[in-house]
């Protein structure tokens, strides 16, 4: 039995793989910690679309239709299949391949308008600092009055005299 343990130990730590077990694939994956930003996010789902759609293209071109009928298990309560269903079947994985895709598309041009209307907000928001920094200028002369005694006391006056 403790054999058996550190086997399953060996396994999980990832020490010693069993001869014939598929090794897992390793995705990259950001840390946990670290967010994405807006144009990592917008790259990454543009690569996970042309993988996507490279792909259903290679398996529509890829995968022909069987000749040769599977054999099947005769179901006393359930009808033969047919042409008709065949075609049923494709039509139906047709309409949801498309509304998969306009999802897909509607997704994509709201991750769009995000960026611009956050694009626009960052330029608005430089243009005040731009104005707000401006104003603060020069205002003039300030005078600086200074009494004698035990504390320095600095007045800051603005003359009217302009």
């Amino acid at each position: 039995m403790s054999q058996a343990n550190a086997a399953a130990r060996k396994r999980r730590a990832g020490g010693s793989s069993m001869p014939g077990a598929p090794e897992p694939m390793v995705q990259q994956q950001p840390p946990a910690g670290a967010g994405l930003t807006l144009p990592q996010v917008i790259a990454l789902v543009d690569k996970r679309l042309v993988n996507l759609e490279t792909f259903m293209k290679e398996t529509k071109a890829s995968v022909p239709k069987p000749s040769v009928p599977l054999p099947s298990v005769p179901q006393p309560s359930a009808p033969a299949p047919s042409a008709e269903m065949d075609d049923a079947l494709v039509e139906e994985i047709n309409t949801k391949f498309e509304l998969l895709a306009t999802e897909v598309a509607e997704l994509k041009d709201m991750i769009v308008k995000l960026q611009s209307f956050t694009m626009e907000v960052n330029k608005k928001m430089f243009e005040e600092r731009i104005q707000l920094l401006s104003d603060v200028g020069d205002n003039g002369p300030m005078k600086f009055d200074m009494k004698r005694g035990d504390n320095l006391v600095l007045e800051l006056s603005e003359d009217d005299e302009a």
